[in-house]
């Protein structure tokens, strides 16, 4: 399937007549606009599932191996973090992957380089595995940051040893990394809250840091201004995904599981006559990223410093 035919938003908004609306409430028990959004889904996921076929071989090819591979996952709250890892995983086997997330750090797990064994002991030290950190790392350096939960020292201290951690203990080790940032609209990240409060299976997701997501929008765009110019190296660089399509963010990090490995990528492009390479129109580098917030204005409006505890 070609991705730029492709697309989500080739639906239109369309509108219907009285009488043809009450006939397809009548059949279907389904108003034209939820028929619509349906359909989308329908064809969103067909599209979706030829890209999981292609990561359901290339973990065919790569069960016996010793590749390892680390999946990290961050972006503002609703960006969609849990909702890539469940699509992404959904035809892979238990037994090649896990998911981590995390509660608040205990008081000993703050302290410097604590911060970092708190997660390096998920890492997939057994051979063919994959580990899928919900929020990673950086939540130092960007919730923490941007709600005021870590002092000026912890902060300086994380950024200027956290590439060096990455470097030491994830690609020194041959383990294959993805750090991922999903990046939102405020007005998709203001829609997601509202359906979150609104529907009862969503609600467990609301937080007190979720409620303030939109108020301290502009320290969030500090904290990942900062992270993307700072922690983006040669042996870890950042894939920035436009999230505000699940689906389509949700391929583009199928694509980079395929490609750790050079010669399945080649063979699952060959065996299913499937593009591998990157959608320009939802992955950027990091410093696409910023020309991009320079452009729209982002880092004119941002907070110009965080505010620390004590």
């Amino acid at each position: 399937m070609n991705q730029k035919t492709h697309s989500h938003h080739n639906k239109k908004n369309s509108s219907v007549d009285a009488k043809t609306e009450n006939w397809l409430i009548k059949i279907f028990w389904l108003t034209f606009a939820k028929l619509v959004e349906i359909v989308g889904e329908y064809k969103a996921n067909q599209f979706l599932n030829e890209y999981r076929e292609a990561l359901a071989l290339w973990e065919e090819y790569t069960r016996d191996t010793k590749s390892r591979v680390i999946v990290t996952l961050d972006g503002r709250d609703t960006a969609g973090k849990w909702s890539n890892i469940k699509r992404v995983t959904y035809d892979l086997p238990n037994a090649r992957f896990k998911v981590q997330a995390f509660w608040k750090p205990d008081p000993e797990e703050k302290f410097e380089y604590n911060w970092f064994e708190r997660y390096k002991r998920y890492f997939p030290w057994e051979k063919g595995w994959i580990t899928f950190f919900d929020r990673s790392w950086y939540n130092r350096a960007w919730v923490e940051a941007a709600m005021w939960f870590c002092t000026e020292e912890e902060y300086n201290w994380f950024m200027s040893h956290v590439n060096e951690f990455e470097k030491d203990d994830i690609i020194d080790e041959w383990i294959k990394f993805i750090k991922v940032y999903l990046s939102i609209k405020h007005q998709t990240q203001k829609d997601r809250l509202k359906r979150r409060s609104d529907r009862i299976r969503k609600r467990h997701k609301i937080s007190p840091i979720d409620q303030q997501a939109q108020e301290k929008w502009n320290y969030y765009t500090l904290a990942k201004a900062r992270i993307l110019e700072l922690t983006d190296s040669e042996h870890a660089p950042w894939l920035v995904l436009d999230s505000n399509e699940k689906f389509l963010s949700a391929v583009e990090i199928i694509k980079a599981i395929i490609n750790t490995s050079y010669e399945v990528s080649r063979m699952v492009s060959n065996e299913l006559s499937i593009d591998l390479s990157p959608n320009n129109k939802i992955a950027r580098t990091s410093m696409e990223e910023l020309k991009n917030m320079e452009k729209k204005g982002d880092l004119r409006t941002m907070k110009q410093a965080f505010k620390f505890v004590w």
